[in-house]
């Protein structure tokens, strides 16, 4: 196994991973939004360092086109990915459903034996700490 050349750290277009494959998630949004930032930041640089040196224009454009598509995904991932989701008020009655079934459960289990349905009420509660009506569309 022989070692890669290049600089890791700051966005050099040299990372020995691959995240051309990676999905953006709610979770690993921020670290990709900074990383297609810096790597849109490297081609701006790229391209003045080009025009300067008077290298092609070919060259030029294709960095051009690359930061335009950069920009969209960035834009695409900030809708779908970034903000607080936000949920229908039909899936939001749906989960508030789910909660209040569960604590029914809870409750005739408890009638049974005490506090044998408190998992299902740790449950239910679960479910309502996610929930958030600001979080629901109109």
């Amino acid at each position: 196994m022989g070692y890669k050349h290049g600089h890791y750290g700051k966005y050099s277009g040299n990372s020995k991973f691959s995240h051309a494959h990676t999905d953006v998630t709610k979770e690993n949004y921020k670290a990709t939004e900074r990383d297609d930032a810096a790597h849109i930041d490297y081609l701006k640089r790229d391209v003045l360092y080009d025009d300067h040196h008077g290298h092609s224009d070919e060259k030029m454009t294709a960095d051009e086109k690359h930061i335009s598509k950069l920009a969209g995904d960035m834009k695409y991932d900030k809708k779908h990915d970034g903000s607080p989701a936000k949920m229908s008020r039909k899936k939001y009655d749906r989960k508030m459903a789910r909660a209040t079934k569960l604590d029914e459960k809870s409750f005739e289990k408890d009638k049974k034996k005490f506090n044998s349905g408190a998992r299902l009420r740790r449950r239910a509660g679960k479910i309502r700490g996610k929930l958030n009506i600001n979080n629901v569309k109109d």
